[in-house]
């Protein structure tokens, strides 16, 4: 009997983190709470979001190492772009019919259908990204190690490194966009090519490489971190200069295409990637997380939520008790929304056993495929 191919669970791990960081992100975003607290409790919410902020370009690098030893599957980009409007259609329209939002019928179509993607930009790069794999892919597959090195290097100081010196002077980006990715793709891939889990800073052994990563990307955190209050100091000095400075720097910290954020995401990722280890349920875990994002981002939904779960307000939080708000919310969100995705999941699974349903996906897919001229 042959055995299944085991995989490996350590970037499906990550996959995991990755969502739960999303998932504070949005709960102190759509909260509002850096603006509403002071003194101590913004610093910490501030060092959280800053902690946190590694999550999309995670993601990212993640589509770049997958992705790019895969082939483009027609099947799955439908699957992608009917799971995304499954959402997208049903929680706005239980919202609407149940009077929890308040739409015209037009704001109701366009939110409900797939013209509306106010909540989804990660979503728009996805897709986007997804039907470049190919041409990307065999960019990369001709590429030798140099020029892909060279190449990464341009775009980092292009979208990365540049804007960040300049306050966006030279090319203005904040890494919510397609260039980032295709950036991060390029980065995800030259690490799977090149297998630089195992051979980057091979002179040392595993236990220092994790000590050296896991130092990275902490002090990568505490720099932006820190940059941020030493930007609130100069926005007292009197100096037009050293305003604008203050503004950039205030700015930047949560920037995506912010270099520190970058090298963030890079220890985090290759840390991950020295551990080697095969786990089911994370594999499993790992899989619903996409449809945790469609779920607790879908427009109507992020709407009322956190009003609900006492996160969000238009008053000054004073208490420390936001924290046990938080951890509540999080855990509600995440926990909610992964039990939505396993019934969501079973649905369709039951749905595909019907012939009706069989017989409608093969003509779909040869439909398309006809006039895209794709093979499945």
């Amino acid at each position: 009997m042959k055995k299944g191919k085991v995989i490996n669970s350590n970037y499906e791990l990550l996959r995991v983190i990755a969502m739960i960081f999303i998932v504070i992100w949005h709960v102190i975003i759509h909260g509002n709470l850096i603006e509403r607290t002071t003194g101590a409790v913004n610093f910490v919410i501030n060092a959280m979001l800053l902690f946190v902020i590694v999550h999309v370009n995670i993601f990212m690098l993640l589509t770049g190492y997958y992705q790019s030893k895969s082939k483009f599957k027609l099947k799955k980009l439908l699957q992608l772009i009917l799971e995304i409007w499954f959402y997208n259609f049903t929680i706005n329209t239980i919202l609407y019919f149940s009077g929890l939002v308040e739409y015209s019928k037009i704001q109701y179509i366009l939110k409900a259908s797939f013209f509306d993607y106010t909540s989804y930009w990660y979503v728009q790069c996805y897709l986007i990204i997804y039907l470049l794999s190919p041409f990307l892919n065999r960019f990369i597959n001709e590429c030798d190690r140099v020029q892909l090195k060279k190449l990464i290097l341009v775009l980092m100081g292009c979208f990365s490194f540049i804007p960040f010196l300049t306050g966006n002077l030279t090319y203005n980006t904040n890494g919510f966009n397609v260039l980032q990715y295709i950036m991060l793709y390029f980065v995800g891939a030259y690490i799977r090519k090149y297998d630089l889990n195992m051979r980057f800073l091979c002179k040392f052994n595993v236990t220092q490489k994790r000590l050296i990563f896991i130092l990275t990307f902490m002090l990568s955190w505490l720099i932006n971190l820190m940059m941020n209050y030493f930007a609130v100091t100069l926005s007292t000095m009197d100096s037009s200069i050293l305003n604008y400075l203050s503004q950039s720097m205030s700015s930047f910290k949560y920037y995506y295409s912010n270099p520190l954020v970058i090298i963030q995401a890079l220890s985090l990722f290759l840390l991950f990637g020295t551990l080697s280890f095969s786990n089911k349920f994370i594999n499993k875990l790992g899989g619903l997380m996409f449809g945790i994002y469609l779920i607790h981002e879908s427009y109507g939904l992020k709407m009322k939520i956190y009003r609900w779960l006492g996160i969000y307000s238009e008053t000054l939080i004073k208490s420390k008790v936001i924290f046990s708000k938080m951890v509540i919310a999080v855990l509600v969100i995440f926990l909610g929304s992964l039990l939505i995705e396993i019934l969501r999941k079973l649905i369709f699974k039951l749905l595909d056993k019907l012939k009706v349903t069989k017989k409608l996906k093969f003509n779909l897919l040869a439909l398309v495929s006809n006039i895209l001229e794709i093979k499945n």
